[in-house]
């Protein structure tokens, strides 16, 4: 069979249907993922997307009617400047999202019906990766129709706003979350551009094994293709996720828990063995859910429990089993521990004479 192909405007042949349609899954994918705004070499020079063909020309060409493509089906991929940017400088793309992301009182109550009703036929077959986020799609669809019903408030000015800086920034990394929970979902592997604690920028693929949140930071655990050992990434260092690449399986003996950090992980100082107590009234679940699986742990002779545990951070460690103090937690060792945890006291005790 003949595959279908059509005639651009500039008369060069086009590609096959098929493929345009993956290049404009590709692009809404990263650049709703992206960190930051995306320089045009980036994008034509990437064969993953489906450019970086030899004819830059032709490269730059597509991506102008791939940028058209998604206007009409109402995605807006924007140039971004800077003010002070010569004209000769690189331009930088990304998703105009005033545009893009529809506002409030602008869907019609039909619309939402339909919407609901596709989401809630789609959900009723197999299961499938994505049911989570489509099911948080179709609670805030009911909630709309709700609100057009007039349950609720006729106006929410939170959601009706312009979004400010900070909610833009939080809506670039929810796209990036949502990549990453795409990619571990379908096991798929998916590229990195990194920027370490040190200010170093990387490319790496991962294969994501899990995704865990440690006070407000994220952070993901994968097999990392630089390195070729399961590393620990935080999520807001990644400054761009690309398109999904080779499928992969978890390996059934992988656990998460000894990548998950806890304060006194993140020091700069030696590795230093800790030893905390705990009461024997403790049971075992409570004590993994204090130690995140960390560690061992053993009964004494008395029955109390003792915490073993590597710590980099005295302070973070005291503080940590103060934090605690209420279920028991006591350090034990180093005398260094013990020394740190007990001025910690008198210091919070002399702040609040």
């Amino acid at each position: 069979m003949t595959e279908r192909r059509r005639q651009p405007d500039d008369g060069t042949a086009d590609a096959p249907l098929d493929e345009t349609a993956q290049r404009l899954l590709n692009l809404l994918f990263i650049f709703n993922a992206a960190e930051r705004p995306l320089t045009t070499d980036e994008i034509v020079s990437d064969a993953d997307l489906g450019y970086g063909s030899p004819n830059r020309a032709s490269d730059l060409r597509k991506f102008r009617r791939d940028r058209e493509k998604l206007a009409e089906r109402g995605v807006f991929i924007a140039e971004v400047r800077a003010t002070d940017a010569a004209e000769t400088e690189q331009s930088s793309w990304a998703i105009d999202r005033a545009r893009t992301f529809a506002g409030g009182g602008i869907v019609r109550e039909g619309d939402v019906h339909l919407l609901v009703e596709a989401i809630d036929a789609y959900l009723a077959g197999p299961a499938h990766p994505l049911a989570p986020p489509l099911n948080a799609v179709r609670i805030r669809a009911r909630e709309e129709l709700a609100r057009l019903a007039g349950e609720l408030p006729p106006e929410n000015p939170q959601r009706v706003a312009s979004p400010t800086a900070s909610q833009q920034n939080r809506a670039r990394q929810n796209g990036t979350v949502d990549a990453l929970w795409t990619a571990f979902s379908l096991r798929r592997t998916v590229p990195l551009a990194y920027r370490n604690a040190r200010g170093a920028s990387s490319q790496r693929t991962v294969a994501v094994y899990g995704v865990f949140a440690h006070g407000a930071a994220g952070y993901v655990v994968g097999l990392d293709s630089a390195t070729q050992a399961v590393r620990t990434f935080r999520i807001d260092r990644i400054e761009r996720v690309g398109v999904l690449g080779d499928s992969y399986e978890v390996p059934a003996d992988f656990d998460v828990r000894p990548y998950l950090f806890l304060p006194f992980d993140l020091g700069e100082g030696e590795p230093v063995a800790a030893t905390f107590s705990l009461p024997a009234e403790r049971t075992c679940a409570e004590l993994m859910a204090l130690t995140y699986g960390r560690g061992t742990s053993e009964r004494a002779g008395d029955g109390s429990w003792r915490w073993h545990i590597t710590v980099r951070d005295l302070g973070a460690a005291a503080a940590f089993a103060l934090e605690h103090a209420r279920d028991g937690m006591r350090p034990v060792a180093p005398a260094a521990l013990v020394d740190t945890w007990r001025d910690t006291i008198s210091k919070a005790v002399s702040a609040h004479a």
